[in-house]
């Protein structure tokens, strides 16, 4: 068997051989591809368009052509048609645009922009949105176009080639001038960091000589070389640490056509000196034929050249080796080839030919290795190309090295090569074991420790491998810490075998790489053994992959003997909306209910039905229904009380209730199941039935539960429980009724109450609802309510409360209550006596007292409860014939307490006042109440006893009002004497002139000598009657008979003020003149007074006769009125006849207005008081000379500030000479010193110029206000003798300003030096910069500037007046002081900003610690200087707003480094992101740099996403652009990250980078992934997706896709792998079905474990592969036969030893064994075969 199992394998190698060599001679290294036929576009294309000129194509994405053709018309129809490559299919999605006649057309390589030429005009459209973009008008002719970036094109005009941004507004930047104008242009390149710049054309003679033009951007250098093609590629040589720039050159011009690579150095570096110069030749095909295109594929290291005859040639661009040369064009005959592009996805080219075809061609990965190695014979190429790459087909020649370096023993080399071989094909187990298998150098290390050191600095290992390694750690002691700090390093792949291993060891790191390497039920294993149900759902929420059973993950919870875990495993599912829609509530519950686990069911019913909703009605029946049934009661009655449950079916449950006796519960959901109905369906009977159990329900809960209850319904249920046992519910019935009557309604209870006739129950209900609840509510005020109770009060004998509520209560109805009393005849008549007192029945009261002999409660109901009714009560008394005695005695017994005039009214209304005299006169001796003295007067006046005694001796203690109104119709005297003693002015002159009484009206007129009474009498219409009759009376009787002057007085006062004249001086006359000599009346003075002012006023030419013949009045207030009365020379008489001269020249200078008259007399009688006023006179006429010389005869200084005002107000500056005279003499007059004389005389002297007298006068002393004097005159611009006034009194700031009038400006710095005041020195400065003194200004400038509030409006003059200079330069003196403070700094600053921007940045760099940087910074603004605002930000460390400003204003401020260490800085995290966008759009080639700055302070899925809508935004690929950065951030292992690179590793078909990146970082979504890999064109991608799908344990899909593309080895690997023995039978069956006789070979073996030897043998001899399945054959055959012999063995010694125990088990007896029969009991008792106990049995899940 063995020597045929050898042959078998050598068999299969030589096998495998003829196999690889015949498909390496069938398939060639390139692939060649039509994509389309342009011709094939919607509506066609007319010949002409099939031209060069008319047809672009920017990338592997769009082809654009012009299209010109003819409508019906015969007219020409331009349009642009736009052909989608990147679509599957060969006719691909088109559409046409019309457009007006163009030159060009251009589409952007990744978006649907598009660019036109015609002629100058440029314009850039966005098709999409159908909006145009961007447009400009070119200096001179555009010749040729291309996009170079996604945002940039490059024009070319006959002299210069622009670069224009399709972004912002820039307009188009000359980069460098043509020197070959005349050659014609094919195309134009640049590198990645566009630094150099190539246009390629061609001679226009037949030579067609390739010309590029090379410019360096650096160096700004332009160059002249020979070539027709260029490109440039990024390649790293062997054992450098950076790819390089290469620029690849094809030339096609000569007899020897070659490409020529050398290194170009990048921006600010120099050449690597890694790489050297490589010239090749290029066999050319066709004569005539040069290069149209040039393509590198940087990944492979391959340079692609497409000559116009269509001939591809493939070089290697570190060697410059021809590694295929190939026609592409698909037919034997030359079909010219005008334009390419390179291909992304492959790596390869894409190329338009004239026939409008369009080819694309690329290198085959899976066949290129094998191609350099077997036909080129280069193997250092090969495995070059397959390090690089990451490609199969060198594998044998790396086992091959491998072996070598093993069998040498050379360890360390074995071990890198392991690590660089491609695919990881030397990093297997069995290599890995080889390393292991190998002896240890004395001295060294173990070659498998060298082998994993060396693979952890290099890479990581893989999982096979983390396994191994962790076997070895975990034998050591913390060999678990080594462990984890791997996996922390991300240096060991987790797997599931990983786990196992660590498990024992460490539980929680065992879970987290199950968790990582995805071992669903391994986790979900550990965490139901930890019974961690949460994360058991976040778990399977997370891992959308399991596709669990909620039931069954349930049962097996549940098969571990923990319901209550399960419950909670239950609920969990349930919260989660994942699962909650999927799980069956019926089945969970039927799976606890029927194990009998209520509670748990209970518990995950409760969680379900937490929200309440509707269609749970039928969960939560169930759930009542199962606890009422197999719970105790209490489990159900808590549920309903704590859980809130309403669409359950409530008449199951009531009756499920009312058998659990829970009663309360029952009449719940009786209620409720009648309003569920809307009281379609009555449960009045079975509320009915229930509620009578009054012994099982709370008192409480039953009151509440009325409240539920319809009206009709509660009242029923009241009924009912009265009706049954009404002993022992009245009770309850009174609080259901006191808690619900407002609902039900007092009326309806009280009449259910008194169908029963029960009153005691009504009185408690009634006496609940009546009174207050609380201090601040009321009780019910009904009327009826209140009837009710007192007559259930009266009824149950609750008299107290009868009484109480008649005498408290306002609402019960009176007249209704007092009958029903009356009626009752109570015992107790006080209620009765309540309701007459409180509602004025006092009538009734009394009459029904009286009636029923009831006289005592009179007695007491005056006596001791209101006494102050005794009136009333008297009165009824009266009126119903009472004796006269019993009045008396109960009057009498009242005593002080009743109220006197109300009882004298009551009596006195009934004529029986009389009856009263005695218990009034009694009352004189303690009471002194007004009534009781009216009472008394009225019986005097009546019966005639002493009456006009009592009115005088009692004055003021009765009421004369009364008193005399009551005596009017009885005895006017005496009310008159009442009215008089009580001085009731109206009544009694009322009663004295009805009666004609005018000498007692005049007597008391005179004698009372009140004003008002006498207009009254002798000005109202009313007294006119009786006017004349009473004058008479006062002449004739009153005024002779007065004694008193004052009475004479008011008298005539009031004749006087009744406008009586000719009465009054008929009175006066007979009184003064006329009257007795001897009579203190005639030389009474104030009759004199009265005598002439009544002449005054009506007899004024009596006036000078009575002043001449009368001399005993007051003569000054007599001349004053008689002044104002206008009798000016009787006035002036009275003065002159008294010598008041004062007074006299008043008369004549005011009244009589003649100033010569008051001259003479002022003459005459020459007195200083007289002519002061006529010096007043004259100055009031302004006639200021004359009445200064009156007042110095006056010697009269008084007027002195008058006099002052007078001339300051004639402004006349002659009579200031006067008025120094006057002044003179004032001030010599005066004892004491005026200030306001002294002030004047100073400024008198000012303004007549007498500046000597000036001078003396401030030498001497004085009080003058010098300073005052001083502003006056320099106001008035009497600037020298302000300059005296100043200079005197030291008042250097306007000392300062009167020099500066004056011209003297260096005095004026002096005084200003002296005054050392800012106001001052600005004043100077300013009044020298007017007159151009600009060194004294500099120098007053100086103490200006160093005050901070005066900078600014030092500036803005300066500013204002255009002295820039003279500004800047000041304060550039200034900076020196030591006074400068930082508003200088700053404001020179912002002089700068404004006039001198040169030295703005020297300034902020020099004084940066000394600017007010936010002000600085605003004027910066206003200016855009935003170079010097970036760097105040940075100084201040304002790291946000320095970034803002550079992304802001990047064309003036950004600097890379700059930015880089503010982003680095900044608080706010969203500037990073920010600064990422920015980057984006205006620096891309540096926002990696960027990137890895902030890599710590930035979230790499974050920075995926904004990329990404940046990308969407814009139309551009930006993730590519950022690649590097997301390398190097893929270690942290975020899924977006994850998601984004593998994405750009399929769009650029390299695939080594994604099968690297899917093997060490599993966060992506792994399935999509295979999925799409599934379609894609490249083999080596969907072995990819095949690989996922088998690494995911899609078996069949990855078998599927492994036999499409005839990948027969994997295809048997992954079934080998899958363990399934269903898979590997289909696997093998294909095999045969497609006579693949040597694969069906090799599957026998490979999944040997696996297939069942009759299947094997089946299809042998279904498909005559006998010869094939014979080693298998015989292998089967050995190991059964080494199986039978094994059994046959075991059985064998089982017989033996079963022949053994059999013997030994045979009985004894005395002498040996027995020979007799074995009996059962005696057979030998086999051995239990389980556990020995419960604790044994630990089950294994």
């Amino acid at each position: 068997l063995k020597l045929q199992f050898l042959y078998f394998i050598e068999h299969k190698k030589t096998f495998k051989k003829k196999l690889f060599l015949k498909i390496a001679a069938m398939d060639g290294p390139l692939v060649c591809k039509l994509l389309t036929n342009l011709t094939q576009v919607d509506g066609g294309l007319s010949a002409a368009s099939l031209r060069p000129t008319n047809i672009t194509m920017e990338s592997d994405k769009y082809v654009c052509i012009r299209d010109v053709s003819k409508d019906a018309a015969g007219n020409d129809q331009n349009s642009i048609v736009i052909v989608d490559l990147s679509a599957p299919g060969a006719v691909k999605p088109n559409s046409r645009h019309r457009m007006l006649p163009t030159d060009a057309a251009i589409m952007n390589p990744v978006s649907k922009v598009l660019a036109l030429r015609n002629g100058q005009d440029i314009q850039i459209f966005n098709l999409d949105m159908k909006a145009r973009m961007k447009s400009t008008k070119m200096p001179e002719q555009v010749v040729f176009m291309k996009w170079i970036s996604p945002v940039q094109i490059a024009l070319v005009t006959p002299n210069a080639v622009y670069h224009w941004s399709m972004e912002g507004e820039a307009e188009p930047v000359v980069m460098f001038q043509r020197n070959q104008k005349d050659a014609q242009i094919l195309n134009y390149r640049t590198d990645a960091d566009a630094q150099w710049l190539l246009l390629i054309g061609i001679t226009p003679d037949a030579s067609r000589k390739g010309v590029i033009e090379l410019f360096s951007v650096d160096k700004g250098v332009t160059r002249t070389i020979d070539g027709h093609a260029v490109c440039f590629c990024e390649f790293k040589p062997p054992g450098a640490t950076a790819a390089i720039n290469l620029m690849c050159i094809a030339n096609g011009t000569g007899d020897a056509p070659s490409c020529f690579i050398a290194e170009v150095p990048r921006p600010n570096q120099s050449v690597s000196g890694t790489f050297n110069k490589v010239t090749t030749p290029i066999p050319i095909h066709e004569p005539g034929d040069f290069p149209v295109g040039m393509h590198s594929n940087d990944k492979q290291g391959l340079i692609y050249i497409i000559f116009r005859s269509g001939w591809v040639y493939v070089l290697d661009v570190q060697t410059g080796t021809m590694v295929h040369q190939e026609k592409i064009n698909g037919s034997p005959e030359s079909v010219a080839v005008f334009l390419s592009t390179g291909d992304t996805g492959s790596g390869g080219l894409i190329s338009v030919n004239i026939k409008g075809e369009v080819r694309m061609a690329h290198i085959n990965e899976s066949t290129i290795v094998q191609w350099v190695a077997q036909k080129l014979g280069n193997q250092a190429l090969a495995v070059r190309i397959a390090t690089s790459a990451d490609l199969g087909g060198a594998d044998e020649l790396f086992v091959s090295r491998f072996n070598m370096l093993i069998q040498s023993n050379q360890i360390e080399p074995a071990v890198k090569l392991c690590c660089e071989a491609p695919r990881q094909m030397l990093r297997t187990p069995q290599v890995l074991q080889r390393f292991q298998s190998m002896p240890v150098a004395p001295g060294g290390q173990p070659p498998q420790t060298l082998y994993f050191k060396y693979i952890m600095e290099h890479s990581k290992l893989n999982a096979h491998e983390s396994v191994e390694l962790a076997k070895v750690m975990l034998t050591k002691q913390q060999g678990i810490d080594f462990v984890k700090r791997y996996l922390e390093d991300k240096k060991l792949e987790e797997s599931e075998e990983l786990g196992d291993i660590v498990a024992p060891a460490d539980h929680q790191l065992a879970l987290q790489i199950y968790f990582k390497s995805k071992a669903h039920w391994k986790i979900i294993n550990v965490l139901l053994q930890q019974k961690d149900w949460k994360n058991i759902l976040d778990y399977v929420k997370r891992e959308k992959e399991l596709n669990l059973d909620s039931i069954e993950l349930l049962e097996k919870v549940f098969a571990m003997g923990n319901p209550e875990g399960a419950s909670e495993l239950a609920q969990a599912l349930n919260q989660e909306p994942s699962t909650a829609a999927t799980l069956d509530h019926n089945r969970v519950l039927e799976m606890f209910v029927t194990k009998n686990a209520i509670r748990p069911a209970t518990a995950y019913l409760l969680e379900v039905l937490k929200e309440n909703q509707p269609e749970h009605g039928a969960l939560q029946t169930r759930l009542l229904e199962i606890n009422l049934m197999y719970s105790p009661p209490q489990v159900a009655d808590k549920i309903l009380e704590q859980f809130k449950l309403s669409y359950y079916d409530a008449l199951k449950v009531a009756q499920l209730c009312e058998r659990a006796q829970l009663f309360q519960r029952a009449l719940e959901n009786y209620n409720k199941h009648q309003r569920d109905q809307d009281y379609a369906e009555s449960t009045l009977a079975d509320l009915k039935r229930v509620i009578i159990n009054t012994h099982v329900i709370t008192q409480e809960w039953l009151c509440d539960f009325f409240q539920h209850l319809s009206k009709e319904d509660a009242l029923a249920c009241l009924n009912e429980l009265m009706s049954n046992n009404v002993a022992q519910n009245y009770k309850l019935c009174v609080q259901v009724a006191i808690k619900n009557y407002e609902v039900l309604g007092a009326e309806s209870l009280m009449d259910m109450f008194l169908s029963f006739k029960h009153y005691e129950s009504l009185y408690y209900f009634l006496w609940s609802i009546i009174r207050p609840k609380a201090q601040s509510q009321e009780g019910c005020s009904d009327p009826e309510v209140h009837y009710r109770y007192i007559e259930a009060a009266a009824n149950v004998g609750q008299m107290a409360e009868v009484e109480r509520m008649t005498r408290e209560s306002d609402f019960y109805p009176a007249e209704k209550t007092k009958n029903f009393l009356k009626e009752k005849r109570l015992q107790d008549l006080w209620p009765f006596i309540n309701v007459c007192d409180k509602h004025n029945f006092m009538d009734e009261m009394v009459r029904f007292l009286y009636d029923t002999k009831n006289l005592a409660y009179i007695d007491m109901y005056i006596q001791k409860k209101a006494p102050m009714k005794t009136p009333l009560v008297v009165g009824s008394l009266l009126d119903v014939g009472c004796q006269e005695d019993y009045i008396k005695k109960l009057v009498v017994s009242v005593g002080s307490m009743a109220p006197i005039e109300e009882l004298v009214e009551e009596v006195e209304k009934r004529n029986r006042l009389r009856m009263l005299q005695d218990w009034l006169e009694s009352r004189l001796q303690t009471s002194q109440d007004q009534g009781l003295y009216n009472a008394l007067a009225k019986i005097y006046v009546d019966t005639n006893q002493n009456a006009k005694q009592f009115l005088t001796e009692n004055v003021g203690k009765y009421d004369p009002t009364i008193v005399g109104k009551y005596c009017e119709n009885r005895d006017p005297n005496l009310a008159v004497l009442a009215y008089e003693q009580g001085q009731c002015d109206k009544e009694l002159i009322e009663v004295t002139g009805r009666n004609g009484m005018f000498k007692q009206q005049a007597r008391y007129l005179v004698v009372r000598q009140d004003p008002e009474l006498w207009a009254f009498v002798l000005e109202t219409e009313e007294q006119e009657p009786y006017r004349k009759s009473l004058i008479d009376a006062v002449v004739a009787t009153a005024l002779p008979e007065a004694k008193k002057a004052e009475e004479v007085s008011v008298t005539v006062k009031a004749f006087m003020q009744a406008n009586l004249p000719e009465y009054l001086t008929t009175l006066l006359e007979k009184i003064v003149l006329q009257g007795d000599e001897k009579s203190e009346f005639r030389n009474n003075r104030y009759l004199q007074n009265l005598l002439i002012l009544t002449a005054i006023n009506s007899s004024s030419p009596k006036v000078m006769d009575y002043i001449q013949r009368l001399d005993n009045f007051d003569t000054k207030t007599i001349a004053e009125i008689a002044s104002k009365a206008g009798l000016f020379e009787e006035a002036f008489i009275i003065y002159k006849k008294e010598n008041m001269n004062a007074e006299a020249i008043e008369v004549l200078l005011q009244d009589l207005q003649n100033l010569e008259r008051a001259r003479d007399f002022a003459e005459k009688v020459s007195l200083p008081e007289v002519w002061a006023q006529v010096g007043k006179a004259e100055l009031q006429k302004d006639d200021v000379s004359l009445a200064i010389s009156s007042f110095i005869k006056a010697d009269d200084a008084t007027q002195a500030q008058a006099v002052i005002n007078a001339v300051v107000a004639s402004n006349d500056k002659e009579k200031y000479a006067d008025l120094v005279k006057y002044l003179v003499m004032a001030r010599s007059g005066s004892k004491q010193k005026d200030e306001n004389i002294d002030t004047e005389l100073c400024y008198a002297y000012c303004i007549t110029n007498r500046l000597t007298d000036l001078e003396d006068f401030l030498k001497n002393s004085n009080l003058a206000k010098v300073g005052d004097v001083g502003q006056r005159c320099y106001q008035e611009q009497l600037y020298d003798a302000a300059k005296l006034c100043f200079s005197t009194v030291s008042n250097f700031p306007f000392l300062a300003k009167t020099h500066m009038k004056l011209g003297q400006f260096q005095l004026a710095i002096d005084a200003a030096g002296r005054t050392n005041s800012v106001d001052t020195w600005k004043e100077v400065c300013y009044a020298c910069v007017d007159a151009e003194e600009f060194r004294l200004a500099a120098i007053a400038a100086q103490h200006v500037i160093v005050v901070a509030d005066e900078l600014d409006g030092l500036i803005f003059f300066f500013e204002s007046r255009g002295r820039v200079e003279e500004l800047i330069g000041l304060l550039k003196q200034g900076l020196s002081s030591e006074r400068a403070h930082v508003g200088m700094f700053t404001e020179l600053g912002i002089l700068y900003a404004k006039y001198k921007h040169d030295k703005l940045m020297e300034h902020i760099k020099l004084w940066k610690n000394r600017l007010n940087a936010h002000k600085l910074v605003t004027v910066c603004e206003q200016y855009h200087h935003w170079a010097e605002i970036r760097y105040v930000h940075c100084k201040n460390e304002e790291w946000d707003r320095a970034c803002s400003v550079m992304m802001d204003h990047s064309v003036l401020s950004w600097d890379h480094e700059i930015f880089k260490d503010a982003i680095a800085r900044v608080s706010s995290l969203e500037l990073c992101y920010n600064g990422v966008g920015f980057y984006l759009e205006e620096h891309p080639d540096l926002v990696n740099d960027l990137l890895i700055t902030v890599i710590k302070r930035v979230d790499p899925e974050r920075v995926v996403t904004e990329v990404t809508q940046k990308s969407k935004a814009t139309g551009l690929h930006l993730l590519i652009v950022i690649r590097p950065y997301l390398e190097s951030v893929q270690e942290a292992n975020h899924k977006k990250v994850n998601s984004a690179l593998n994405r750009l590793y399929i769009e650029e078909e390299d695939y080594d980078s994604l099968r690297k990146s899917l093997e060490l970082y599993d966060q992506v979504d792994q399935l999509d992934l295979a999925l799409e890999l599934d379609q894609h064109d490249l083999l080596e991608m969907r072995r990819l997706g095949a690989w996922l799908y088998k690494k995911n344990g899609k078996y069949m899909q990855a078998i599927e896709l492994s036999k499409r593309d005839k990948l027969y080895q994997d295809a048997m690997s992954t079934a080998a792998e899958s363990g399934d023995k269903k898979v590997v039978e289909n696997l093998v069956r294909f095999f045969t079905d497609n006579d693949l006789k040597e694969c069906f070979s090799a599957c026998l073996f490979t999944c040997y474990d696996y297939i069942q030897p009759d299947v094997a043998l089946e299809l042998a001899w279904r498909h005559n592969v006998y010869d094939f399945a014979m080693p298998y054959i015989i292998q089967v055959l050995r190991e059964y036969i080494d199986k039978i012999d094994d059994v046959s063995h075991q059985l064998r010694d089982a017989k033996e030893q079963a022949e053994k125990h059999v013997q030994s088990a045979q009985p004894m007896g005395p002498t040996g064994p027995s020979q007799g029969p074995l009996l059962i009991s005696q057979q030998p008792t086999m051995p239990y075969q389980g556990y020995n106990n419960a604790q044994s049995f630990q089950p294994q899940y």
